[in-house]
């Protein structure tokens, strides 16, 4: 099993989409790790892929969620977002699962063809290009399952502003980082009036 980019062998992960309800935080903890996706954007010569693919559907659900009646609040509210919640995340966990699924094969087979390569020569070629095609298998599927999560992202995102009666604004890295930038230097500024 992958863990923190680490393969540990005896390691057996815990299924917990079988045993939870789908949720946001579940897709979190599935998700494929978005440093890897420029590595395997690059291995496989993928030029066609959508960097957008989060704001996108941030768009779509808000236009989506605008002509339906939903309830204006209460309990009712609650369940009827947490169900749309739950219909956006769960492809994306199903393919997150898939992936882990995949990439746990890949790993293996990989094991198989660098051991061959001491303990069966003969079998090594063949088991080299097996292990190839499982990682090829495998770099689609996180592909995939990065793709489905940043749409989940994106529709999670503008029910979570129509739940709480919020006006949709499109998503802009830099005013929703300012508060860091300003929160830095109040701290910087306070740091300086204790030592004056």
């Amino acid at each position: 099993m992958l863990l923190d980019g680490v393969w540990v062998e005896n390691l057996v992960r815990f299924p917990v989409e079988r045993r939870s309800l789908p949720s946001f935080e579940m897709m979190t903890e599935l998700a494929p790790d978005g440093r890897m996706i420029p590595h395997i954007l690059e291995a496989l010569d993928i030029e066609d892929y959508d960097p957008d693919l989060q704001d996108n559907a941030d768009r779509e659900m808000a236009e989506s969620v605008a002509l339906m009646k939903a309830p204006e609040n209460g309990e009712a509210r609650r369940q009827f977002f947490g169900a749309l919640r739950e219909q956006a995340v769960k492809p994306a966990i199903a393919a997150s699962v898939e992936a882990k699924r995949v990439a746990d094969e890949a790993y293996r087979a990989s094991r198989r063809a660098i051991d061959a390569q001491t303990g069966d020569p003969l079998n090594a070629f063949a088991l080299g290009r097996l292990a190839n095609r499982f990682l090829n298998t495998s770099a689609r599927a996180a592909l995939r399952a990065h793709e489905l999560c940043e749409i989940a992202r994106g529709k999670c995102r503008a029910l979570t502003l129509a739940e709480m009666h919020e006006p949709w604004v499109p998503f802009d890295i830099q005013e929703a980082g300012a508060w860091l930038v300003d929160e830095g230097k109040r701290a910087i500024a306070r740091k300086a009036a204790g030592k004056g």
